[in-house]
């Protein structure tokens, strides 16, 4: 249960939760591990709760029927997903896969639920932390609609270059398929347009490390 509390404790949040709230959370909480590529859950699925990763990473995505697929998001450890449905209990919206040897903590809906109307402090993180997804999709939608493939790569790279601000070489740990469909393109696409940005002389690309030459102008173009 020890290891289980300071997992909870990562969870961005639940900071306001005290040691004896953490304790009484932790008992409802499941440990839940898949191997690389097993379903988590299926679109129009009832979830028990919020997923959180904390080890290895899930593919959040959605479908078309026809095999085409945007992925919607790429956790990392510390990640959280199933959020939106444990609060307003519907089927969840997108499906999910792990993406190499993954853990993750299972929190109950419920528990959530109750401690949220419990503690305004956990109640106005979650608030914020709903904001943030909804400027997250709509930026989403703005490129998918508004810009290129090329454009959509030159963003994709910024935006995670500033994980590491300070420096200019970005290493991914995505495929290109993945990367790819997280911008809805092929990737044949994703591929041609790291070849475009290198011959315009505004990356370095040794996929799946990627050298930005020129931050500045690598911005300029990501904007169209």
């Amino acid at each position: 249960m020890g290891q289980t509390v300071e997992n909870l404790r990562k969870v961005s949040f639940l900071e306001g939760l005290t040691s004896v709230e953490l304790q009484e959370l932790s008992a409802l909480c499941e440990v839940r591990r898949y191997a690389d590529g097993d379903p988590v859950f299926t679109l129009g699925e009832q979830i028990p709760g919020v997923f959180v990763v904390l080890r290895g990473a899930f593919k959040v995505f959605r479908t078309d029927g026809r095999g085409k697929m945007q992925v919607l998001d790429l956790t990392h450890p510390g990640s959280f997903v199933g959020e939106v449905q444990a609060f307003d209990g519907g089927p969840i919206a997108s499906g999910a896969e792990a993406r190499g040897e993954t853990e993750c903590l299972l929190i109950p809906a419920t528990a959530l639920k109750r401690i949220a109307l419990g503690n305004p402090v956990v109640a106005d993180a979650i608030i914020r932390h709903f904001a943030s997804k909804v400027r997250n999709l709509i930026s989403l939608v703005e490129t998918l609609s508004l810009h290129s493939v090329p454009e959509r790569v030159a963003q994709l790279i910024l935006d995670h270059q500033q994980r590491n601000p300070n420096r200019t070489l970005v290493e991914f740990s995505q495929t290109q398929e993945d990367l790819a469909q997280c911008i809805g393109a092929s990737r044949e696409a994703f591929s041609r347009a790291l070849r475009l940005l290198s011959d315009l002389g505004l990356i370095q690309s040794t996929f799946p490390v990627v050298r930005i030459v020129d931050i500045p102008k690598l911005q300029r173009y990501a904007r169209g």
